[in-house]
């Protein structure tokens, strides 16, 4: 709920030290004296704030140390109170809404942003920022892109928090156990494969393997192509593009023990727990906490890192660029109070202390992004340069029908590496169910 704080007048205080000097300067003087605490700066009354966790990583630890800390040292009169959605499902915007509750500030990331905005929560900043002269060339060129493709009429609604950048994480132990030298940086896809097939094998009873291959919209992302036309609304997958996409990822699962028809365990945990792969083309973002808990229970891991494998042809172009942000809430009675706050927490003060903390900057700054994981002992030694080498892919403008076409896209692939579909049905099922889909949503 949000609340407005009323304090107490402020109290004048004149110590008798000050009557006294006051006297003496009086006696020496015609001229009178200057009194500081006649016109004192009013106090600013207490004010409380919320903010909306929604679908985007953020406990409660990081919310205090990266955000309400750093609003208390430059708002003083401000509290911001920590609310997090429980589930991914839009439902809990629309009863927040629904029981009276305001949300000054929503922290979401870019993929969900348009939710926020298609439920008209989102307030548009063009105003905001150009009376505080807030320009958007500070901001990563990726991000800035990324937000012109979620406004209307050249509208903004979010200021850019963090951004996520994806790495290639490699188990030294996996590749010194089978003599197999580390992936170099800017490595292909291609390369990877090769390294993939030399440390895929049973050892013992143990099976090993290269790497498990990210999810396919992951892929899809990476290459920028489109699930769906917004003016046709029809899905875009039964295509060329998509077709090489599934002919891409086929022989990753091909090679032998890499799969079971198709079906693989959990990346993370196989690369963490169980330390049976090799390689995991993770985002860092989810990979330091886990890796930062090991090493404090002294079980670390002996890993390294660098840059995420690319396409041939579009050398050093990692995963779609993906981060995090705040939006200034239409339900706010706070607003410019708050664009206020955004604006400070997107500065290079507190980005530098994210940075340092393993949230990487989204201001195109090099000397605060170098600065990356430097409060973190499990970064110590890592090769932080090659990593951020890869540059984020350019997102397509999203549609509402992207979710339907990425899930029966997935599903195609699962069909087809599980030996139930060939390729070419296995992309017309997933494109005809997509369409059917959209329509029954349409017709609601």
């Amino acid at each position: 709920m949000h609340l407005i704080q009323k304090g107490c007048p402020m109290i004048k205080k004149i110590t008798i030290a000050a009557v006294l000097a006051a006297a003496v300067a009086t006696g020496c003087s015609n001229t009178e004296p200057k009194d500081s605490a006649a016109n004192p700066v009013p106090a600013k009354e207490p004010v409380s704030l919320t903010l909306f966790r929604y679908y985007a990583g953020l406990t409660e630890q990081e919310f205090d140390q990266y955000i309400a800390k750093p609003v208390k040292s430059k708002f003083p009169h401000v509290t911001i109170n920590f609310v997090s959605a429980k589930t991914t499902n839009a439902s809990e915007l629309e009863q927040m809404l629904a029981s009276g509750d305001q949300a000054d500030i929503i922290f979401t990331s870019n993929y969900s942003l348009p939710v926020v905005i298609k439920m008209g929560l989102a307030e548009t900043l063009d105003e905001s920022m150009k009376k505080d002269d807030m320009k958007l060339d500070r901001f990563e060129p990726s991000v800035v892109d990324a937000l012109a493709k979620y406004g209307t009429a050249g509208n903004t609604y979010a200021v850019p928090f963090s951004l996520n950048f994806a790495a290639l994480l490699y188990n030294k132990d996996v590749f010194d156990r089978f003599g197999v030298p580390y992936p170099k940086e800017m490595s292909t896809w291609d390369d990877i494969l090769e390294l993939s097939k030399k440390l895929t094998r049973m050892d013992g009873t143990t099976q090993f393997r290269g790497i498990i291959m990210p999810a396919i919209k992951q892929v899809g992302d990476q290459l920028s192509l489109a699930y769906a036309d917004k003016e046709k609304h029809k899905a875009t997958i039964h295509n060329d593009e998509w077709k090489q996409v599934f002919e891409f990822m086929a022989p990753f699962y091909a090679i032998p023990g890499a799969s079971d028809n198709g079906k693989t365990p959990a990346a993370l945990k196989t690369f963490m727990e169980d330390r049976t792969l090799a390689m995991n083309a993770e985002w860092i973002s989810n990979a330091i906490g886990p890796l930062t808990e090991l090493e404090k229970n002294g079980q670390p891991v002996n890993w390294g890192m660098t840059t995420y494998p690319s396409f041939k042809g579009r050398p050093g172009i990692g995963r779609a660029v993906d981060f995090h942000l705040m939006t200034v809430s239409k339900t706010s009675k706070h607003k410019e109070l708050v664009f206020e706050i955004l604006n400070a927490l997107a500065g290079e003060e507190v980005q530098t202390t994210i940075t340092k903390n393993g949230r990487l900057t989204v201001l195109n700054n090099d000397a605060i992004k170098n600065q990356f994981g430097g409060e973190l002992a499990v970064m110590k030694g890592k090769d932080l340069t090659a990593a951020l080498k890869s540059k984020p892919a350019r997102m397509v403008t999203p549609t509402d029908y992207d979710v339907i076409s990425s899930t029966l896209l997935a599903q195609g692939l699962s069909s087809m590496l599980a030996n139930k579909k060939d390729l070419n049905t296995a992309l017309r099922d997933a494109q005809e169910a997509a369409d059917k889909k959209i329509a029954e949503e349409r017709a609601k």
